[in-house]
């Protein structure tokens, strides 16, 4: 008896100030912060146990919305659960990392450092704070699992936060070998900020169809000033992940820090203006899971091969919340705590009979 009240307590109680979250690690609810620059402050929560989603709830009086909010994440996107939206309506700009960026070990997840990036939404103006992952991916894809998700977070100088999620699964194709080159200054004939990426990050075509749209960027004849890469085609690895990636040995210690290689951030960039956005209004899905935040899901897939996908899981493991129930609806672990309640009291009842 005492537990069920303990738990309905913790459901029922006043939800305060968010200050500690993954997704939200480098915004106003968590700055960054390292010890010169070496090591990053580890997470205090998990994903399994005592200190588990089923938990989060009684581990800070912050986090009391994740057993008592109704728009929390991640969902099942399925159709009625979201707004369908085109790449008119999400504009998108990241600039590539020429000289790299900090990617890092929270214990919880793995974290690249953004070094800019606006993204517009309406009226509102949000900057790139950084991009993590999750193991396996958090949004179920109408009611199936992907192997990953790659969460990028955004914030408003009104510090509202919107993320874009997008699914992440192992190629069904090799691609070339991956070397990683410099990014090539622009010529003085080309806009400043152009960069150029050798041919040798060409992926071969496929003739395989795919029941999902791929990550697939159709011809264009528009100029770009950004340097283009060509992204993978129906089953190759995205070039991205895999640059990211190819340097996660350095960072297999919970508050490792390292360094990437230059990123070119166009080739996401183009993949997601070739297809839409499943837009809500969900919740952070890490503690303290604060509502508000407006939601962004791909329907385009990125790729990793098959290795590397091995050594990012020796890293991360599992960090994928569970499913919570669509927009609008109760929470799961209220209506778990009241249904406990009712079996206790059912069974009470049916002991007093038999007395």
């Amino acid at each position: 008896m005492v537990r069920i009240f303990n738990s309905l307590a913790v459901v029922a109680a006043t939800a305060v100030t968010p200050v500690w979250s993954l997704c939200s690690h480098n915004t106003f609810l968590h700055p960054r912060a390292t010890e010169g620059g070496e090591t990053v402050e580890v997470k205090k929560f998990g994903y399994t146990g005592v200190t588990g989603p089923l938990f989060w709830s009684s581990l800070a009086p912050e986090n009391t919305i994740c057993s008592t909010g109704t728009r929390q994440s991640p969902i099942d996107m399925k159709e009625g659960s979201f707004n369908m939206m085109t790449p008119a309506d999400v504009q998108v700009d990241i600039p590539d990392f020429t000289e790299g960026t900090e990617f890092e070990n929270l214990g919880t997840t793995i974290e690249v450092i953004a070094k800019g990036g606006s993204l517009t939404l309406g009226e509102k103006q949000y900057s790139l704070k950084q991009f993590h992952f999750h193991l396996p991916s958090e949004h179920l894809d109408n009611g199936t699992i992907r192997a990953m998700e790659m969460h990028m977070v955004w914030q408003t100088e009104n510090q509202e936060i919107a993320v874009i999620g997008t699914y992440i699964d192992v190629a069904t194709e090799a691609g070339p070998e991956l070397v990683i080159p410099p990014i090539v200054a622009a010529p003085s004939n080309e806009t400043a900020g152009t960069a150029s990426v050798p041919s040798r990050f060409r992926f071969r075509r496929s003739s395989k169809t795919q029941r999902r749209q791929e990550a697939v960027v159709p011809p264009t004849n528009e100029t770009t000033t950004a340097p283009v890469q060509d992204a993978p085609v129906s089953g190759a690895p995205t070039v991205l992940l895999e640059t990211i990636f190819s340097t996660i040995d350095a960072i297999k210690t919970p508050g490792a820090v390292t360094q990437t290689p230059p990123l070119v951030l166009s080739e996401v960039v183009n993949i997601w203006k070739a297809g839409q956005f499943q837009g809500y209004s969900g919740s952070l899905t890490t503690p303290p899971c604060s509502e508000g935040v407006s939601w962004l899901v791909s329907t385009q897939t990125l790729r990793i091969s098959a290795v590397t996908f091995e050594k990012v899981r020796s890293v991360i493991g599992f960090n994928s919340r569970i499913t919570q129930n669509a927009p609008g609806q109760d929470n799961i672990l209220a209506m778990a705590a009241v249904r406990q309640l009712n079996v206790f009291a059912s069974s009470g009842a049916a002991a007093l009979k038999e007395e």
